[in-house]
């Protein structure tokens, strides 16, 4: 089975049925299927091949979601990327991942295009949406084939190859295969008490270049569903149109929620049709969840996950989320149990599984695991071993078979559902002629879970107002990277072998929070 046989059963049995809608124009499985069949014949008569990688860059679209399934029926990996980085952040991930196509689908990002191109080598095509590019995509996409390319692919062949941040500063491609998709799309489809049927809408607002966004895009077809795609998120774009629709079920994260929630008069709007609320990235808090619950009337599911296992690994569900405002706000904290047919344990540093209670690392076997991060078999191999993905998130079990974290291993921050690792942040802020020495770390944040703070030794303790550090990273890294707030103190604290203890840094500030984990 591939991604893209769903699309074409219900292209096939349900021409009509609309698939994706997005600022009042909606595209039919009927209609998509031709349009990804002439992506597919155009990239195909272009020389991409099985295993080729070609690039997406824009906002969420509907050209955005059919690329995927273009890549699919040629055997391509479709690399999507973060617009919001920066340029050479950008180029950095083409060069890795050996971006044979890049496809930009957004005006709006001319300036970061056109950086691009003056970088990229010549060898790499670039699609645009104006005629002022390289080729311009409606123009090439009208020349191309809408009949079903001679081309079959294996479930074992890559599909998706999205970057993850490392403790390395460098971000990796974890590379996933349609096998790891199904079996993703299945375990959500499980794990939910409200099934999707043919035609329900489904709000679709996370980013496709994360796997959360892709994820819902894959499940949503699978099932035959009407998506409702935007752009980006909009907490009051999001109410219009779960009444407008009558969605079924979003995805957000807890600070999507807390700004849905926000919209004035929200109060006063009935959600009648709204069955599911799914979230992740972060723990929900109890006054949030009851002002939700109250407000949408619908059940919440909390979903634990990361690119390497290709989306949603363990879940928390509708009922436990009602245990937790009877009585057990303790479960709000946990990641819930693992999926259908996923393992999870916690292990010591030996390798040994740990008794309940005790804390380790999170570690994980499923079907939807990666295959590894592309072109580095060492980090590969010391994730992925004997079967086990090794998260490098620390937490516990219960004795009900609940998962908590407690920590990253990997000293990764979750701030409003983006990853970022210090190490990039540090790499950056070192650079700076007045700091010596450069600690980045998570600490709490009502708005975004968490946000980050740079902790600074500066030379001859200079002051460093917050304003010039923001303003020096900025064009080096993505906006969302960048410490809005920072601390100077006279030395970081390092242990024997001279490593800083971050754990020492993030205590005061989590001690009262009881998890030390977005």
């Amino acid at each position: 089975m591939l991604i893209h046989h769903y699309l074409e059963f219900y292209a096939r049995n349900y021409p009509s049925q609309s698939c994706i809608t997005l600022n009042d124009t909606s595209i039919t499985y009927a209609q998509l299927e031709l349009r990804v069949n002439q992506l597919a014949n155009g990239l195909h008569a272009d020389g991409i091949a099985t295993g080729d990688r070609v690039a997406i860059m824009g906002r969420n679209s509907a050209e955005h979601a059919l690329l995927f399934y273009a890549a699919s029926k040629i055997g391509a990996v479709a690399v999507s990327l973060n617009y919001r980085l920066a340029v050479d952040e950008l180029y950095y991930i083409l060069q890795d991942a050996n971006v044979r196509v890049l496809i930009a689908l957004d005006d709006t990002l001319s300036e970061t295009l056109d950086a691009l191109r003056q970088k990229l080598d010549a060898s790499v095509r670039v699609f645009g949406s104006s005629a002022a590019e390289i080729k311009d995509w409606e123009t090439w996409l009208s020349q191309q084939a809408d009949t079903k390319p001679l081309i079959e692919a294996s479930p074992q062949d890559p599909l998706l190859q999205l970057y993850t941040s490392g403790t390395t500063g460098r971000p990796k491609g974890a590379v996933s295969n349609h096998s790891n998709l199904l079996a993703q799309a299945t375990m959500n489809i499980t794990a939910l008490a409200y099934r999707a049927r043919y035609g329900d809408p489904e709000l679709v607002t996370a980013p496709l270049f994360h796997i959360g966004g892709v994820g819902g895009l894959i499940i949503s077809i699978n099932c035959g569903q009407h998506m409702i795609l935007h752009q980006e998120f909009n907490p009051k774009a999001v109410v219009d149109d779960l009444h407008r629709y009558g969605v079924k079920g979003i995805f957000m994260v807890p600070a999507m929620i807390a700004a849905v929630l926000n919209v004035p008069s929200i109060e006063s709007k009935p959600f009648t049709e709204l069955e599911q609320i799914y979230y992740g990235a972060a723990p929900i808090s109890e006054s949030l969840l009851k002002k939700a619950m109250q407000v949408f009337g619908a059940d919440f599911v909390q979903m634990y996950g990361m690119t390497e296992t290709t989306g949603t690994i363990s879940t928390l569900s509708a009922e436990d989320h009602k245990r937790a405002i009877s009585g057990k706000p303790e479960l709000l904290r946990s990641c819930g149990r693992p999926s259908a047919g996923a393992k999870m344990k916690i292990i010591d540093t030996d390798g040994n599984e740990l008794p309940v209670g005790e804390v380790g690392e999170f570690c994980i076997k499923a079907d939807c695991v990666m295959m590894g991060y592309y072109q580095l078999p060492e980090q590969t191999a010391t994730t992925l071993i004997d079967g086990w993905l090794h998260t490098g998130d620390a937490g516990y079990c219960d004795d009900e078979g609940y998962f908590y974290l407690k920590d990253r291993i990997k000293d990764m921050v979750v701030s409003g559902g983006e990853n970022i690792y210090p190490a990039e942040v540090e790499n950056i802020l070192s650079g700076h002629e007045n700091i010596q020495e450069v600690a980045v770390i998570g600490v709490p944040c009502d708005k975004y879970g968490e946000s980050l703070l740079a902790i600074l030794v500066t030379i001859d303790g200079k002051e460093l107002p917050v304003d010039e550090m923001i303003d020096y990273c900025r064009g080096k890294i993505a906006g969302y990277k960048i410490p809005r707030k920072n601390k100077l103190i006279d030395v970081l604290p390092r242990n024997p072998s001279g490593k800083i203890l971050k754990t020492v840094l993030r205590e005061p500030y989590w001690v009262d929070v009881g998890r030390n984990i977005g």
